[in-house]
């Protein structure tokens, strides 16, 4: 949570949502036309930072995907209903065009969870979050706002894949 937490952009979002989910990492990798990926995270309630539960991400995909990255992922959902309907179990499906080499990075993506726009950075700390102006109120897709950053790794990818996400609530 502190990858996203160092974003002044996403100030809106911890302030304003009910809740979020946060993968600190997550572990990617793929061959030819068949990747996926896998992390654990936590479930907070919102702004007092409460952590209410923990989630697990799985992901597949299929199309040009080629090497291995790690990144760093937070879903912001807007309402309390929002908030149950993921806690309840979701399957998602997403498009992705991304290059990541070491820990630089630039990446575009459309999902149903909303789209992200484009990041390019460096390094985790010096990359910026694209798709959220910090001067204007949040803005959800939805319910949900997901933003990723890239820790490392050399991928190349173009592919279509689908997330599931297993929550436990304590």
């Amino acid at each position: 949570m502190d990858t996203f937490k160092k974003q002044e952009i996403l100030k809106p979002y911890f302030e304003n949502s009910y809740g979020c989910a946060a993968f600190s990492s997550v572990a990617k990798g793929g061959i030819f036309f068949v990747g996926g990926a896998y992390g654990k995270g936590s479930v907070y309630k919102l702004p007092e930072e409460e952590v209410v539960g923990t989630v697990e991400l799985i992901q597949a995909s299929g199309g040009f995907v080629l090497g291995g990255e790690v990144y760093a992922e937070i879903i912001f959902f807007q309402t309390e209903a929002d908030f149950t309907r993921f806690t309840e179990g979701n399957f998602e499906f997403g498009a992705d065009a991304k290059v990541v080499a070491l820990t630089a990075a630039a990446s575009t993506k459309a999902t149903t969870m909303g789209n992200q726009g484009v990041q390019v950075g460096m390094t985790a700390d010096g990359t910026q979050v694209g798709g959220a102006n910090k001067d204007a109120a949040p803005e959800y897709t939805k319910g949900m706002k997901v933003f990723t950053v890239s820790l490392g790794g050399l991928m190349y990818q173009a592919t279509i894949s689908g997330q599931k996400f297993n929550v436990s609530m304590s």
